[in-house]
């Protein structure tokens, strides 16, 4: 029994756990949905709900998150940050995401949104898991009312 058990330790050290025969027969995460809950140049923050889903039987943990938010395609926010949770098994889980947005940049951003009319909103990130990077792109319009009423008090 030692022996058998020396013999897969070894072979597994020979291959590596991230050969490609391991992954292979483990299924990247899948992102179902990402929503933009809550913009707020006041606050500088804007947060997403991301729907990730593990479809494998076994958990797997998530170990860092990234991504940045662009409007008008400039970029005026980002997120890096560390995690702990882990995905369930066969399970979708909602992630928050709160991203910190730049003044500086959400000033420039503003300044295109008079000048077009339009505030085209862009998040782009990747969820890190024990296997590997799943990365995902959100896409939207938010109201140019909105996001100048958010900015100047007096402007409805």
């Amino acid at each position: 029994m030692t022996r058998r058990f020396f013999i897969l330790l070894l072979s597994l050290s020979l291959f590596g756990c991230n050969s490609s025969y391991i992954n292979e027969l483990v299924a990247t995460p899948e992102i179902k949905n990402i929503q933009l809950s809550h913009f707020s140049v006041q606050d500088r923050k804007a947060i997403f709900n991301v729907s990730l889903y593990n479809p494998n039987p076994f958990p797997l943990p998530i170990s860092a998150i990234a991504g940045d938010i662009a409007l008008n395609s400039l970029t005026i926010g980002s997120l890096e940050a560390k995690s702990d949770q882990n995905l369930t098994a066969y399970g979708t889980q909602d992630i928050t995401l709160p991203l910190s947005l730049d003044p500086d940049a959400l000033l420039d951003a503003a300044q295109s949104v008079l000048l077009q009319g339009k505030a085209s909103y862009t998040f782009n990130g990747d969820v890190q898991t024990s296997i590997g990077r799943v990365p995902f792109t959100k896409e939207g319009e938010l109201s140019a009312k909105e996001i100048m009423g958010s900015m100047l008090p007096g402007f409805r």
